[in-house]
């Protein structure tokens, strides 16, 4: 199965443990769950993923993958930065 890119500008939705690809280039990456955990890694395989941490709903992200662990679905945006 292909790994879904997240396109920037507009909402989207993340289900419970779907990888999903982030845009090569840096943006604000903003969530409206509450206490979401979500995971970044450099490969689809999460082999040492690392924790997303949120501030007020949001974090810098550049590259890489991304999961949401915790129930989901969850509403993203991805803006640039």
């Amino acid at each position: 199965m292909a790994t879904r890119l997240l396109s920037v500008e507009y909402v989207q939705s993340i289900a419970q443990n779907e990888v999903v690809a982030l845009p090569a280039r840096r943006c604000l990456f903003f969530t409206d769950a509450a206490a979401p955990t979500i995971q970044t890694a450099n490969d689809v395989a999460f082999t040492t993923p690392l924790a997303m941490t949120l501030t007020n709903g949001s974090c810098e992200v550049a590259g890489g993958f991304l999961r949401c662990t915790s129930a989901g679905p969850i509403n993203v945006t991805v803006k640039p930065h």
